[in-house]
């Protein structure tokens, strides 16, 4: 009776022995789920990591696209830009060839102004000149009207003479008889108003 007791003691019984590795199996079982759990969990939160981060490769592409939108027109008005500056640099280039060339002329139109100027000075001073010759000469004349007999006179002296015409054959009788009655001699005297030369012309007139 003793020695079934001592075998029981010193090795387990298989019923034990199967118990005892289902649970190890059981334990194992859960252990595997709980490392599943977990993994499932970090897959789970990987996989919210990756959408978000997809979500933001998304967001960011489409701001990389907006930039790059943004690039071109920047690019375009770039060009454009640079062209207008290009006509830009070619206008002031014609202007500044314009400015030269209207220089130029401002140049010759001042030495042509210069010697009209000149000339002018010159023409003024022979204008003076000539001013000063029509002013002698007109002094010239009116000293020479001055002496000059006027109307009256001229008539007075037509007068004068048509006298002395019309009483040239009286003087000459006269002349004659006082030859006649000096004997043939002239005397040469001073005629007065009585004698009778102007008697002479008295009867003439």
């Amino acid at each position: 009776m003793a020695q079934p007791k001592q075998e029981k003691q010193q090795g387990p019984k298989p019923a034990q022995a199967a118990a005892s590795a289902e649970m190890s199996f059981a334990q194992a079982l859960n252990e595997a789920k709980g490392v599943i759990l977990q993994l499932s969990g970090r897959v789970k939160t990987d996989a919210e990591k990756i959408r978000t981060q997809q979500q933001t490769i998304v967001s960011q592409s489409a701001t990389i696209a907006q930039h790059d939108m943004r690039i071109e027109q920047q690019e375009v008005a770039i060009a454009a830009a640079v062209d207008e500056v290009t006509a830009l640099q070619a206008r002031v280039r014609e202007a500044d060839a314009a400015r030269e060339h209207a220089e130029a002329i401002l140049n010759r139109q001042g030495e042509k102004i210069q010697s009209l100027v000149a000339a002018n000075g010159e023409l003024e001073a022979r204008l003076a000149e000539h001013k000063a010759q029509i002013a002698q000469v007109s002094r010239e004349r009116d000293e020479l009207r001055a002496q000059m007999p006027t109307a009256d006179d001229a008539a007075a002296l037509a007068s004068m003479a048509a006298l002395l015409t019309k009483a040239a054959p009286a003087i000459e009788k006269a002349k004659r008889a006082a030859t006649t009655t000096t004997g043939g001699a002239p005397q040469m005297r001073i005629a007065g108003r009585d004698d009778a030369g102007e008697d002479a012309v008295a009867e003439a007139a």
